[in-house]
This record gives C-alpha cells, sequence and structure tokens, in this order.
C-alpha cells in the first residue's frame, strides 16, 4: 500500500480505542509543491509583563558583536540570532486615557487609541496576529492560540474591563481572545478529547493504566517508520521525546495538584512557564497551528516571586522605591529572560520541517514588552526583540535604534513579511492608528 494512501495529509495517527495523534510536518507526507514553494514562517508573540528596564533588555555593542546586559545574559546564544529595536512609541497608549497598564497592554499589538476604559462597550480594534489569519488563512488545525502562565487578578483603574490586560490577540475591535492558563488543558485541547484523544473503551483503559497516549498507535507508527527516510525518521523519533516528556512532567506534577498552596491545580508557576514552553515548540512541530501570541503573565502583573527570593507584587516592584525593590524587579526581569532564552533553545534544537535549518529559523519570535521602562509608564521607548525567521528577517545580530517611530510600524513590517497588502488601520493607516511604513533593515 502507498504511503499517501495509507497515511493523509491531515497527520493523523490513529489507533486502539480511536486514538488520534497528530504527528510532526514530515517530507514524506507533505506535497511536493508545498517543499519547492516554501511556505511564511510562524509567529510567536510573547508578551512581557510591567515593562523592560532598557538598560536590562537591550544589547549594546555594533552590528554582528551585540552583548547582552548580565540581566539578560541567557539571550546571549541568539546575539546573532536577532534584530534589537530601541524606542518605539506606542502612542496608541499614550494618547489613551488614564489606565497605563490596561492602555499599554492592550494597545500594543494593535496600535489603535482607546477613547474610554470605564464601562460601555470594548474598544480597540484587530491585533497583528489575527490580522496574519485572516488575511492569510493558515491550513492548520488551530488558526491560532493564545496561551498564558497568568492567572486573573486586579483590573487596572477607572473601571478598566480585564479583556485589556488579559489579551493581547483581538479578532475585532470588541473580540478579545481569552488565553488558556492551565497547560494540562492547552495539552488535552492540542492531542486530543477525552483522556489523551480516546473515547470508549480505550478511555477506560487509559485512566485505569495511564498508558502513555504514544502506546495506542505503536502500530501505526512503526508502520509509518519503516517508510520514512533518516530525516523524518530522526523529527519523529525527537516529537515522541518530547510528548512523552511532556505527558510524564504534565502526570507527575498533577499528584501534586491538592497541594493548598498551589495558584492552579497543578504545576506551580515556574512549572507552568515551562510546561508551555515545551507545548509551543510541539504545537509548531505538529502543525497544529502557525500563529501563537503567549503572555508570560498577564498585564499589572502582581505575581510575587517568592522562588526567586524576589516577594512582593511585580507592578509594585516596577515601581521599586528603594535598593530592595530595585533588586528585587532585577531578580524578576532577569528569569523572564531565562525563560524566553530556554523557549528559544528548544526551538533552536529542534529540526525544522521545511526542509532545512531549525524551528527557529522558520518562526518569528517576537519578544515584546508592554511599555519601556516600568516605574514611569514609558510607552514612548518600548524596545521589542526580533529573533528567527531567517527566511524572511534580517536576524544576524542586528540593533536598530528607531528614535521615536511608531510601534505599529514595527507590525506594518510583519504584514509584509506575510505578504499582506493594503490597509486596515484607522483613517487610512496601514495598521492601527499610525503604523504607515515599513521598517528598513528587518525584512530580507
Amino acid at each position: 500500500m502507498k504511503l499517501a494512501n495509507r497515511f493523509s495529509r491531515r497527520r493523523f495517527l490513529v489507533g486502539a480505542g480511536s486514538a488520534a495523534l497528530a504527528l510532526p510536518a514530515l517530507e514524506a507526507l507533505s506535497p511536493a509543491t508545498a517543499l519547492a514553494k516554501g511556505s511564511r514562517p510562524r509567529l510567536l508573540i510573547y508578551y512581557l509583563p510591567n515593562g523592560r528596564r532598557p538598560e536590562w533588555w537591550v544589547p549594546t555593542g555594533s552590528d554582528g558583536s551585540l552583548t547582552f546586559p548580565s540581566q539578560s545574559a541567557a539571550l546571549q546564544p541568539f546575539a546573532n540570532r536577532l534584530i534589537a529595536l530601541e524606542n518605539l512609541s506606542n502612542n496608541a497608549a499614550i494618547g489613551s486615557p488614564g489606565a497605563a497598564h490596561a492602555m499599554g497592554t492592550g494597545t500594543v499589538t494593535t496600535g489603535r487609541t482607546i477613547s474610554s476604559v470605564a464601562g460601555g462597550a470594548l474598544e480597540n480594534d484587530i491585533s497583528i496576529d489575527q490580522l496574519i489569519v485572516q488575511q492569510c488563512r493558515p491550513d492548520t488545525r488551530f488558526s491560532s492560540l493564545q496561551w498564558s502562565s497568568g492567572e486573573p487578578g486586579p483590573c487596572d483603574v477607572g473601571g478598566s474591563s480585564c479583556a485589556y490586560t488579559q489579551s493581547i490577540s483581538w479578532a475585532g475591535p470588541a473580540s478579545p481572545l481569552v488565553p488558556t492558563i492551565d497547560p494540562g488543558a492547552a495539552f488535552e485541547r492540542l492531542f486530543g478529547s477525552g483522556i489523551d484523544g480516546i473515547e470508549g473503551p480505550g478511555a477506560l483503559i487509559r485512566r485505569q493504566t495511564k498508558q502513555s497516549v504514544i502506546d495506542f498507535v505503536r502500530d501505526d507508527s512503526r508502520a509509518l517508520e519503516a517508510t520514512l527516510g533518516a530525516s523524518d525518521k530522526h523529527k519523529l523519533e525527537s516529537y515522541f521525546d518530547g510528548l512523552r516528556d511532556l505527558e510524564r512532567l504534565l502526570e507527575d506534577d498533577a499528584q501534586c495538584s491538592e497541594e493548598p498552596q498551589a495558584p492552579l491545580p497543578g504545576l506551580d508557576y515556574a512549572g507552568r512557564v515551562d510546561a508551555f514552553s515545551r507545548l509551543i515548540r510541539l504545537a509548531f512541530l505538529c502543525d497544529q497551528t502557525r500563529i501563537m501570541t503567549f503572555m508570560i503573565e498577564f498585564g499589572l502583573s502582581g505575581r510575587s516571586h517568592d522562588f526567586l527570593d524576589a516577594p512582593g507584587a511585580h507592578h509594585g516592584l516596577s515601581h521599586y522605591g528603594d535598593d530592595t525593590g530595585y533588586q528585587r524587579l532585577r531578580r524578576v526581569e532577569t528569569w523572564h529572560s531565562e525563560q524566553l532564552g530556554a523557549l528559544l533553545s528548544l526551538l533552536d534544537g529542534t529540526p525544522g520541517t521545511e526542509g532545512g535549518g531549525s524551528l527557529l529559523d522558520e518562526t518569528i519570535v517576537l519578544a515584546l514588552p508592554s511599555m519601556g521602562e516600568g516605574s514611569s509608564h514609558d510607552h514612548a521607548r518600548n524596545c521589542p526583540l526580533l529573533f528567527g525567521g531567517s527566511t524572511v528577517l534580517n536576524t544576524t545580530g542586528r540593533k536598530l535604534s528607531l528614535g521615536s517611530r511608531p510601534l505599529p510600524d514595527l507590525h506594518v513590517t510583519l504584514m509584509q513579511a506575510y505578504g499582506i497588502e493594503g490597509s486596515f488601520g484607522h483613517s487610512g493607516a496601514i495598521f492601527g492608528d499610525d503604523g504607515n511604513a515599513a521598517i528598513d533593515g528587518i525584512l530580507k
């Protein structure tokens, strides 16, 4: 039986008890035309709350020899795989009244001024990730995914809706996309329904034995492996290894879900961040989606990072009043960089699915703070970092100092990277209120 007749382009293995397991993209399962033409890169927007102090975040030096400060040393292995952008101005946040964190988070991906945060209907506009989804119509199981390791907390002042601080994906003016905050639920949504995708008698067996979902598709996976070349076999083995590791991580920590100190059932906060990083890798590897947003915490985050010896609400620390607060904030921002670096390492250590390179090469990772320095709510000096996406971006270790360039010009640049033309902004702007031109030096 020919491979094309045995395993479909949907890339699923189906085994005992109707278990369905999504596969990574394999050359043997891809049409020749797709391999010849390639495809647009994946996009991950990685959001960081309460701003970033530029001196702890932006690398120094000249192009090709950038050096990250000690607080972001975890990003140094990728110093030649990025474009650092300095001093982009989020004019929409500046022009929106009060509620600095709601306005910073709510507009950072939309570039749309919000006239009022108090009562009434939600305002805002489409976010850049959802514009790409609507215009490019990705042929994946999920057109996009929204995840966060945060927890709902107080909304911002002035009667602001929590939507502005707890979502960076907007399908339209009054349509925030609420992120999933439980990695176990995200895992179940990706890889099945019921018990790890098993229904009927197989689900009962799964409950009783805690057998891996991989075991239920073992026969089909062996048949598939026999038809694959060396490169595809390596990808499949890497995928199964990562999936089993993640199953073990979620199951082992689930035993602690009754602990009264746990902020959510299951993993603690640091564990959830790690689990979501692994899930991001797997979601991209098995082509479940190509567009994702991840909020390591919600805007106005009041999380106390006791495990870093940094007690006290993060938002309060961002307005530090003494050296103790300053040092605690430094530990939090350092840890954020470490988590981003760990995710970049996961993506870079995974072979790509489109003919060479790594998942990082095939993925634009936009590390996007809610604002610049947090103590003054500095929306005029936001400093995003772009990693990967080497098929379309000049991520070769460059730094662009942009003065007061509108932040939505970055979003216009991303639109061009995805081949999107036209005006989708307010009053004729290409994007947002004032995104009217791509930023030179980013695109190849």
